[in-house]
């Protein structure tokens, strides 16, 4: 997975395994006769195990459950986010991947088939419309697609979803989050949108603050002096958050800088020298256990 498309993935994935800012998320994009029949105070996210250990390893995507209403037996709707920041024409594949793969853990586990319901978040800059797995096959024959997997997904693709509909929901930190999404790859946006998405943060809790102003100010790039007079614009309190976040952001940051830079100078030793782990750890100012570490990882290549 590519670094940039890393930062969006780890900001859903952030945002969305917060109960309640899933539960706003599947009410607002669920087809309606699919949400109405859920019974959201049953929605539970599932582990990592749910999968299997093959798709485990490639997955960073969430996986809910939730119950229908009304239904005397249990019956579990299973509800896949899938992201994307980019066109990909196999995307039904994968998908077909994750339903498969639950569908046959559950089936190991002599288990009541779940119904999957993936749903495909896409905020990339390329024109991407809904396809089948069917419309991946051309000049096919009809009567051949009967071998083809069918089923469909929910597609939210936000870049056809204006502003004003994201505005109105009633979850404020889940439209500053999306309004960020949406316009992630335009930095001018961001830099002149940011007081009123910081804004819609107020009475969201710490940590999720935290990672939308990381994330935010990770992909606004604003210059020193624009983030002076935006901190200037805010409330005390806020401003004081938004400080406090982007401080432990920056020391962060050199922290691994630093990390890497000690990393490449121990892996360089252990390559071009015949010195010892010990004298090494010793020239590069770390342990030998990172030493010992690096050298497992070179020999493993």
């Amino acid at each position: 997975m590519d670094k940039i498309n890393t930062i969006h993935d780890k900001f859903i994935r952030a945002i969305l395994t917060d109960k309640n800012i899933a539960e706003s998320y599947f009410n607002s994009y669920l087809p309606a006769f699919v949400s109405s029949q859920l019974d959201f105070s049953t929605l539970t996210q599932l582990p990592d195990t749910y999968l299997s250990k093959k798709l485990q390893k490639t997955m960073s995507d969430i996986v809910y459950s939730c119950q229908k209403k009304g239904i005397e037996k249990e019956i579990k709707i299973c509800l896949l986010i899938e992201h994307k920041s980019y066109p990909d024409k196999y995307t039904p594949v994968q998908i077909g991947g994750y339903i498969y793969s639950a569908l046959q853990k559950q089936a190991d586990n002599k288990e009541d088939l779940s119904l999957v319901i993936p749903i495909l978040l896409y905020h990339g800059r390329g024109r991407w419309k809904y396809q089948t797995l069917q419309s991946l096959y051309k000049n096919l024959e009809v009567e051949w697609k009967q071998f083809i997997p069918d089923f469909d997904y929910v597609y939210n693709n936000l870049g056809e979803i204006s502003d004003e509909s994201v505005e109105a929901l009633n979850n404020k930190f889940l439209v500053a989050s999306l309004l960020t999404l949406k316009h992630s790859f335009q930095k001018d946006w961001l830099g002149n949108n940011a007081h009123r998405i910081l804004l819609l943060t107020e009475q969201a809790s710490i940590n999720l603050q935290e990672i939308l102003i990381i994330y935010l100010f990770n992909n606004s790039k604003l210059e020193e002096d624009k983030i002076v007079k935006l901190l200037d614009s805010l409330s005390l309190k806020l401003k004081d958050k938004v400080m406090s976040t982007l401080d432990i952001f920056e020391r962060k940051g050199r922290l691994e800088g630093a990390k890497q830079t000690r990393a490449e100078i121990v892996r360089n030793l252990i390559t071009v020298s015949v010195l010892t782990d010990e004298q090494i750890a010793s020239v590069a100012g770390v342990t030998t256990d990172f030493v010992a570490k690096i050298r497992v990882d070179i020999t493993a290549k």
